[in-house]
């Protein structure tokens, strides 16, 4: 990206992709509550009609905004969060990491509800295109 140039939606995924990499590489081998299993995520979505939107990770979910943030060049205060995302979790009985797709808004009100919760990256973003295509 040229230094200035308004942010895209290919760079945004971009961002995501390495961000997933790295972040999967630091609780890798640990004993970390977040499993490394970010970047499958990512790249799942990203192949998925989920790829129209613009992606963002905090901690352990991925959810989505319809436009870039203000923190990127171009960005705007306009951008609004989807009603849906996915957590991921070492939740399996063997400590095996589980993906869980809500609808709604995570720590707030009204809760969100939970929509399914597997431990297959892609059938987690299925979900999540029904939950978010149904709404919009």
């Amino acid at each position: 990206m040229e230094e200035g140039a308004p942010w895209s939606l290919d760079d945004d995924w971009d961002w995501r992709m390495q961000c997933a990499r790295a972040n999967d590489a630091g609780v890798r081998g640990t004993d970390s509550w977040v499993p490394p299993v970010e970047e499958e995520l990512v790249l799942a979505a990203r192949a998925s009609a989920l790829g129209r939107w613009y992606p963002s990770t905090s901690h352990n979910y991925l959810r989505f905004s319809d436009g870039p943030g203000p923190w990127v060049p171009g960005g705007s205060n306009d951008a609004r969060y989807l009603p849906g995302c996915i957590s991921f979790a070492k939740e399996g009985a063997d400590g095996s990491a589980v993906f869980r797709v809500w609808s709604g808004f995570l720590l707030q009100v009204p809760d969100p509800v939970l929509v399914l919760a597997t431990t297959e990256a892609v059938a987690a973003v299925e979900a999540l295109v029904k939950v978010l295509t149904t709404d919009h």
